[in-house]
């Protein structure tokens, strides 16, 4: 029997989730009543009873609340307590493991949008578990939600995640600086600017499903077309110039793995760029 503390969106997707996989949830628990707009399709609770008789505790929390509610539960010899997070080690749940309890972190590398209806299935996971026991039954469960297992330990885990949040917050915000250049050149609004560029993101991304990076490379830095690099660079801000560049190297070395334009070409292209440091 399975517990969910927290009512968030990941702990949502797995309130819905878990039980068509055949998996039985007896608990789900959030500090303060969801709101109703969210249309939850599960009784919620902020009563927080023993859970001495829940197999599996998941705190789907916040990364800032997990050590402190661990350390307010009790646990048995065993749990498996896993908390969701990817940067938090396993020593955020160290109050349950001196209990006796195994622990865990299961950690789904997916952007949840509320009110799909399989949200896990085709995405990866990062693990972690203090025992083989504990990690052995965490792939279980993430093949079951159909999620492939990714063993990540404590040491790797921020670099692990910063890599996560470079490859959803950081193309939000990076969409989001261009839309802003976008609406600046045209006039448009926020929303005209989405609808006008989401199709080039999308459509950029699809090809990353079929192709490794330095294929997939779209536009001036995979043709080594400096001369269109260099109106770029006059007509950015000088805010977004910096960022520009950063991408620009970024771009250069996968045109050079790739083999996607001659090599003096694209050293042409480098050659508007500005030394680092300068």
């Amino acid at each position: 029997m399975i517990a969910i503390l927290g009512g968030g969106a990941v702990g949502q997707a797995l309130s819905r989730s878990l039980p068509r996989e055949g998996c039985r949830v007896g608990l789900r628990w959030n500090r303060s009543p969801l709101p109703r707009w969210q249309k939850v399709s599960a009784r919620w609770t902020t009563v927080l009873p023993a859970l001495d008789r829940f197999d599996l505790v998941l705190l789907a929390v916040k990364d800032a609340a997990v050590e402190p509610l661990c350390q307010t539960l009790r646990f048995r010899r065993g749990q498996l307590v896993v908390h969701l997070s990817g940067a938090l080690s396993l020593l955020a749940l160290e109050s349950a493991r001196k209990q006796g309890a195994a622990v865990g972190s299961l950690h789904p590398l997916r952007a949840i949008v509320h009110g799909e209806r399989t949200p896990f299935r085709g995405a990866s996971a990062g693990l972690a578990g203090s025992t083989l026991a504990a990690r052995k039954k965490l792939e279980d469960l993430a093949r079951t939600l159909g999620l492939t297992p990714l063993d990540v330990g404590d040491e790797a885990r921020p670099l692990y995640h910063a890599a996560a949040t470079l490859a959803a917050g950081g193309v939000v915000a990076l969409f989001a600086e261009a839309a802003l250049a976008f609406r600046k050149a045209t006039g448009a609004t926020e929303g005209e600017a989405r609808a006008a560029l989401l199709p080039l993101s999308l459509g950029a991304l699809k090809k990353l499903q079929a192709l490794p990076p330095p294929r997939a490379l779209t536009g001036p830095f995979a043709r080594g077309d400096a001369a269109t690099v260099r109106s770029h660079r006059a007509a950015l801000s000088k805010d977004l110039l910096s960022l520009y560049d950063e991408l620009a190297r970024a771009a250069l070395r996968l045109a050079r793995e790739g083999n996607r334009a001659p090599p003096e070409t694209l050293d042409q292209v480098s050659a508007t760029l500005p030394r680092r440091g300068r």
